[in-house]
């Protein structure tokens, strides 16, 4: 017994570990066992979670089968839906391009329309400073003036272009079978240069015109409106009397004349 340290444990020393060696065995079962129901009560409540997902399906849904469908039809369109989302990105960008260029363009068009009214106030003030009266008008017999300058409003007596805007052409004749006649003329030829006419003031005053005008039509050949140059040519048509009255009793005088020397001769 005295050389027992030597060639092994004592009893006592054996015992103690095998109280050890129980007692780690004892705590090892008890932990397995536990993990064992643990395991086994979470399988049993994930058993429980799906049947009664599985009921709540069927009783929505009539079947798992009908609901992976549905999942799938979900998915489809959440794909077609996030390609039409990308189309229309697309379109949008294009469309905000457009959109821009359109800006431009509108934003020129102002700018040339600008233009042209100035452009056309320029012209109308030009027109307005001729001595010589400028119009436009309707194109048929009994059209009406559309426009008229300055000079031709108060040629027909007048104070402005707006007065006289909007009258028949034809009252201005004297003769209002000339104004069938120009219009005929413009239809058939498109221009009548140096057309005499009797007038008549706004006073019913009467005077002497002369015009050049010109039939406008559109790319189908249609009447659109006539326009032209008018003068008072009065105190010409005055000239011109008076000049043919004096060559007139000139004629006569040398015919007065010519008889005188012819009796002289047989004398």
């Amino acid at each position: 017994m005295g050389n027992g340290n030597s060639k092994g444990l004592s009893i006592n020393a054996k015992t103690i570990i095998l109280i050890l060696l129980f007692l780690n065995v004892g705590f090892t079962i008890k932990m397995v066992k536990r993990y064992q129901t643990t395991k086994d009560a979470g399988y049993v409540r994930e058993q429980t979670f799906k049947e009664q997902m599985e009921k709540r399906v069927q009783k929505a849904y009539g079947s798992t089968k009908e609901l992976n469908k549905i999942v799938e039809d979900a998915t489809r369109q959440k794909v077609e839906a996030e390609k039409i989302a990308e189309v229309l990105k697309r379109q949008d960008a294009k469309t905000k391009h457009l959109n821009k260029e359109l800006g431009l363009a509108k934003e020129q068009l102002e700018v040339e329309k600008i233009q042209l009214q100035e452009s056309e106030r320029h012209k109308r003030q030009l027109l307005n400073s001729l001595k010589e009266g400028v119009y436009q008008s309707e194109p048929g017999v009994e059209g009406k003036f559309t426009w008229v300058n300055q000079a031709g409003a108060e040629m027909f007596g007048y104070s402005t272009p707006d007065e006289m805007i909007g009258t028949k052409v034809r009252d201005i004749y004297v003769d209002q079978g000339d104004r069938k006649r120009l219009v005929e003329k413009l239809e058939n030829d498109g221009f009548w240069r140096n057309f005499a006419s009797f007038c008549k003031k706004k006073d019913g005053k009467r005077f002497y015109t002369e015009r050049t005008s010109t039939m406008v039509k559109d790319e189908k050949g249609k009447p659109i409106r006539i326009e032209g140059i008018i003068r008072d040519i009065t105190e010409r048509k005055k000239l011109d009397e008076e000049l043919q009255k004096n060559i007139s009793e000139l004629k006569k005088d040398l015919e007065a004349a010519r008889k005188e020397i012819d009796t002289l001769k047989k004398h």
